[in-house]
């Protein structure tokens, strides 16, 4: 589940052939993560049998790329690590997907999103004021330092692959790649930039990033009578001078009455006074007073409004799920590239649903497939049994 299938959804969504290897069970084939399958193909194996394992090393043998995200040492135990899949596939690209990474003293502990934050130095970065570390869902590790960087790595590895005619095995860890994505706000700590503590902790209370002034900040708006009970808010990044300027402007502040924008003596006044302003309109009065507007000043929209936004539909940043009759809406692939953009949304597969065409494409032939359906060992699009 989490990053391995996105990067795997990645690839897909521009063009690659990526099959999900899923598990069988006594009950069935076995689904973890059906929400970033779009656009693959989906097998069923049971590789804890012979016969079964035999199959997936055929498909494997020819494979351009394997992404594993088992714990380290798992998939030696199965017979299918890289040792073994990339000897029979000298030019195979073995992902390994893990928190900790394959080496290492926390490599075999069990571990989530904010554990791999907090170890990479990045969650004490979360902060507001004097509040604890509050980690952003599970954006940061399982998907910017796991999901995004296995797909970098892959791909790193297949255009390294044309000069060598070699795959080599990606090792992505979370912790490695949460790091590695905060480098710029890392080397702003060393530089000061982004202020210090005596410890070396980031000080939240004077970090312009961590909304500490007043220009940087969300405020709540007008309540909307239309939503009884919401509360609605617009982000405020008004950090260089030309653009304060601007949003006092259209705030209806004078600047010669209020302190100076980098006095830090008054951002907590400065804070309750935009508070009473935004008080004043509703979030979507906001968003037209600030509409071609250089005061950096945007609404908090939830995922459906921002898929139906003006922007976005003129972007294409979501696109329709499909299958949801046009009510539900999805991210679109990014970037947006000129010549071989990635595909719109596609349906999920059934699980197993492309069992006998992948294990023919592999060389089998039909009575060899059959045999393997017949006793169990693989399984087609039946006998579902989802497990979260």
């Amino acid at each position: 589940i989490g990053p391995a299938p996105l990067a795997g959804c990645m690839l897909a969504d521009f063009g690659a052939d990526v099959i999900v290897v899923h598990r069988l069970s006594s009950s069935g084939i076995v689904v973890q993560s059906g929400d970033m399958t779009r656009g693959k193909k989906s097998i069923a194996l049971d590789l804890k049998s012979d016969d079964g394992l035999a199959a997936f090393k055929r498909i494997a043998a020819t494979a351009d790329v394997l992404i594993e995200p088992f714990r380290p040492g798992v998939c030696e135990k199965l017979g299918i690590g890289p040792d073994v899949l990339c000897t029979s596939n000298p030019r195979l690209i073995y992902g390994r997907m893990t928190g900790w990474g394959q080496g290492g003293t926390f490599a075999h502990m069990a571990g989530h999103d904010a554990n791999y934050l907090a170890l990479s130095g990045l969650l004490d970065l979360f902060r507001r004021g004097d509040e604890r570390p509050f980690p952003p869902v599970n954006f940061a590790g399982d998907y910017a330092g796991g999901g995004t960087m296995m797909t970098m790595g892959v791909l790193l590895g297949l255009l390294e692959r044309e000069r060598s005619g070699l795959g080599q095995v990606i090792d992505t860890a979370m912790v490695d790649g949460a790091a590695y994505i905060a480098l710029p706000m890392l080397k702003w700590m060393q530089s000061g930039f982004l202020p210090t503590d005596q410890y070396g902790h980031l000080d939240p209370a004077k970090s312009v990033l961590n909304q500490a002034p007043h220009w940087v900040e969300s405020y709540e708006c007008k309540a909307d009578p239309a939503k009884p009970g919401l509360k609605q808010y617009v982000s405020v990044s008004a950090i260089e001078p030309q653009f304060y300027k601007l949003l006092l402007k259209q705030l209806g502040l004078n600047e010669a009455e209020l302190p100076h924008q980098m006095d830090q003596s008054g951002w907590l006044e400065m804070k309750n006074v935009f508070g009473s302003v935004f008080l004043t309109r509703t979030r979507d009065e906001w968003a037209e007073v600030f509409e071609d507007s250089d005061a950096c000043v945007a609404p908090v929209l939830n995922p459906h409004e921002a898929a139906v936004h003006p922007h976005n539909r003129a972007r294409g940043t979501y696109a329709l799920t499909p299958g949801s009759n046009g009510e539900l809406w999805e991210p679109a692939p990014a970037p947006k590239l000129s010549r071989t953009p990635g595909h719109p949304p596609r349906p999920s597969p059934v699980p197993g649903e492309h069992t006998r065409a992948v294990l023919r494409a592999s060389g089998m032939h039909e009575d060899q497939v059959q045999k393997l359906l017949d006793s169990k060992v693989a399984m087609s699009a039946n006998n579902l049994h989802s497990k979260l």
